[in-house]
């Protein structure tokens, strides 16, 4: 008896951590199911696909490959709902070229994109009159998750080989050689941590009477001692318009209605798109991604935008209905964000152009990648607030030790993650990457702070009466008043040879 409740109760356990998904895979040139499409995560089978081409799993993996003989194999991000359209793999080359895609919009997708994009600020949540809740952000940079064992392998073998080489030319300049012996260790943190992971809870409290606040509950990026501020701003499709629906931006896709799909007890347009700037599918790619639209309220349930190369990334944006609104509920972002290349032959001095190619031929690429999952949650509405809730600057910071992040993980770290904060944060120290991330990010925004006052160097003009003009401006930030921000400017005309400058005041109410 008690075994068979421990067994319920694992069970139950099993259901929580691991919802099921479902997955509908079809050919891309007609629509027509796919059976028997392997889907797996890290090698392993999930489940084929049926005579529907549906199919049904459990996984913790945040997306799942789809492979199928005669088919180009795909990705896709794990949700509740999905859909895959697979191009055929058995053309020739010479056909593909001479493919060309649609150059025109299906009327009837046209039209529901109109409506959707004319409901847009009906369906937000801006519409209520109040809300709160909560999100867990988890940003990091590394290596493409797909060749993290093949880095490894190629790491160990580059160190071995430059342990034994007798001739190994080494950067005579000291600056240089400590340039070098951080790039080694940097490339060897790389095989078991992140380059870069950054996490932050957040809190949104908006108010028709009183606006909408931000509160940073807490975050911590790896190797920093303090958090880059200016990251703190980034924000994703959370009460934006997504470009895929812009009037603006109708000229620059193509639209075709697909299919209608039920999610979540609501049936939902399928609307396919892609860029307008290529005919001829990259990659065997022939669409950048999806848009579910709900059919009651026209609202966007689901985006999935692809890149033309399929290796160059993906975004994809879920959104869930609450008192008859729609708050964005989860983001999955991979971008690729260059390559790090790696010569494997010395180069010779005087070599030919046919020595050249050889050498560049044997270069080892890897891709650099940029991920970022964002899950939304303790959703509450109405909600009472209070005008104290929205005193000083929109977003105000409350934690930045990480000390608070473990009360509202939606998910736990990796063994890599968590290996990130231990490495990265003991090279933080050793290199003082804080004090370069500042001086940077000075340079960025073209702005220093220093104490209470923010400063604002170089700032360049030109025009006919003065010439090229340099100033500089001084405001007085939040840590001297909450309120009140006085500013000041000094300004100098080269062609005038006159002084300028004035003064004022922010007030926040």
């Amino acid at each position: 008896m008690m075994r068979s409740l421990y067994l319920l109760l694992f069970s139950f356990s099993f259901s929580l951590l691991y919802s099921q998904s479902t997955l509908t895979v079809t050919r891309s040139d007609n629509q027509k199911p796919i059976k028997g499409a392997a889907v797996s995560c890290n090698g392993r089978v999930l489940g084929r696909t049926n005579d529907q081409g549906i199919v049904t799993f459990k996984t913790k993996c945040p997306k799942v490959d789809v492979e199928i003989d005669n088919y180009i194999g795909d990705e896709v991000v794990v949700d509740k709902v999905m859909e895959l359209a697979l191009d055929r793999d058995n053309i020739k080359s010479s056909q593909i070229e001479g493919v060309t895609l649609s150059n025109e919009s299906d009327p009837r997708a046209l039209a529901i994109i109109d409506q959707t994009f004319r409901r847009f600020t009906e369906n937000s949540p801006t519409a209520l009159d109040s809300y709160s809740y909560k999100s867990y952000e988890k940003m990091s940079f590394d290596v493409d998750e797909d060749s993290i064992q093949d880095y490894t392998r190629f790491f160990d073998a580059r160190k071995d080989s430059l342990s034994r080489a007798t001739n190994r030319l080494l950067p005579k300049k000291e600056k240089d050689k400590k340039d070098s012996i951080e790039g080694e260790q940097m490339m060897s943190v790389a095989k078991t941590s992140k380059l870069f992971l950054w996490e932050r809870a957040m809190e949104f409290l908006y108010s028709k009477k009183y606006g909408e606040k931000v509160n940073i509950l807490d975050n911590r990026i790896s190797g920093l001692k303090n958090p880059v501020y200016e990251m703190l701003a980034l924000r994703s499709n959370r009460d934006k318009i997504p470009r895929e629906i812009l009037p603006e931006n109708k000229s620059l896709y193509r639209y075709f209605l697909t299919d209608s799909i039920e999610i979540e007890g609501r049936m939902n347009y399928v609307i396919r798109f892609r860029q307008v700037d290529y005919k001829v599918p990259v990659n065997r790619r022939k669409y950048n991604g999806y848009l579910y639209i709900d059919k009651d309220s026209y609202a966007i349930k689901k985006i999935e935008s692809n890149s033309k190369v399929k290796s160059d990334g993906t975004i994809t944006s879920v959104w869930i209905p609450i008192n008859d609104k729609w708050f964005l509920k989860t983001e999955n972002l991979k971008i690729k964000m260059g390559v790090s290349e790696f010569e494997t032959v010395q180069k010779k001095p005087n070599e030919t152009a046919e020595e050249k190619k050889a050498r560049l031929d044997q270069v080892k690429k890897f891709g650099n990648y940029a991920y970022m999952k964002a899950d939304y949650f303790d959703f509450k509405t109405p909600v009472e607030l209070k005008a104290s809730q929205f005193s000083g600057y929109t977003m105000s910071v409350e934690n930045t030790d990480g000390s608070l992040l473990n009360k509202y993980r939606t998910d736990s770290l990796s063994a890599r993650e968590k290996l990130t904060y231990v490495k990265i944060d003991s090279l933080g120290k050793k290199y003082t990457l804080d004090r370069k991330v500042q001086v940077l990010t000075a340079l960025l925004r073209a702005k220093f702070t220093v104490g209470m006052v923010d400063i604002s160097p170089l700032q360049t003009k030109y025009n006919r009466y003065e010439g090229f003009r340099l100033g500089a401006g001084f405001k007085l930030n939040e840590k001297f008043n909450k309120y009140i921000s006085p500013d000041v400017y000094l300004a100098y005309g080269f062609k005038d040879r006159g002084f300028k400058y004035g003064a004022g005041v922010d007030v926040r109410t």
